[in-house]
């Protein structure tokens, strides 16, 4: 090989080299976006019934059209797409039902959020329409602090914020702003 060619090789050579070792730089920033953990659901559930029971007695009911289990720290389940909880006495006969667009379980907390279009049937007829709703097991309390609407057999109610036992017999709307009595000409005509 003449010098010259030696001259010529060795120059795309040491191009190719350089480039090697100056393109090979690792930004921290964008090593810790790439390598941080997403949270991801370890299992999901599409159409989902599942039931509580105790001593061979349905307690609950809950149907959605998709469950996210999550775990971690703060374990959690995602409902999506639709959700329904109903719940039963010892008898079997339905005490209330609640619907929701999503909800959140997180079972470690003992407590369950649901969000979008909330409604909340209880067997006397009542029903409670928000748009979030948090159930806490441990205390048996429902409550938000959101708009309220109560229908019950003979008034509506409005309002801000709720508290109240998780079976709905006994509420408190914390700031009313309307109240509608309804008459029994009333009712036979929305039936």
């Amino acid at each position: 090989m003449t010098p010259t060619t030696r001259k010529y090789l060795s120059i795309p050579i040491i191009l190719m080299v350089g480039m090697f070792v100056f393109s090979c730089q690792n930004d921290l920033e964008e090593i810790n976006r790439v390598t941080e953990s997403v949270d991801l659901p370890v299992q999901t559930i599409r159409n989902a019934r599942i039931s509580y029971s105790d001593s061979g007695h349905i307690q609950f009911l809950i149907e959605a059209a998709q469950v996210d289990r999550y775990p971690g720290e703060e374990p959690r389940d995602e409902f999506s797409g639709g959700f329904k909880v109903t719940s039963y006495n010892f008898d079997g006969e339905i005490e209330s039902e609640i619907t929701a667009e999503e909800a959140t379980n997180y079972p470690e907390k003992h407590h369950m959020i649901a969000r979008d279009s909330v409604m909340l049937k209880d067997k006397e007829g009542k029903i409670l329409q928000t748009e979030l709703l948090t159930w806490d097991e441990e205390t048996d309390r429902i409550f938000t602090d959101k708009f309220v609407k109560i229908t019950t057999p003979t008034e509506i109610l409005y309002g801000d914020g709720l508290e109240a036992n998780q079976d709905f017999t006994r509420y408190e709307i914390k700031n009313i702003k309307g109240r509608i009595k309804i008459e029994d000409g009333e009712k036979q005509n929305e039936e």
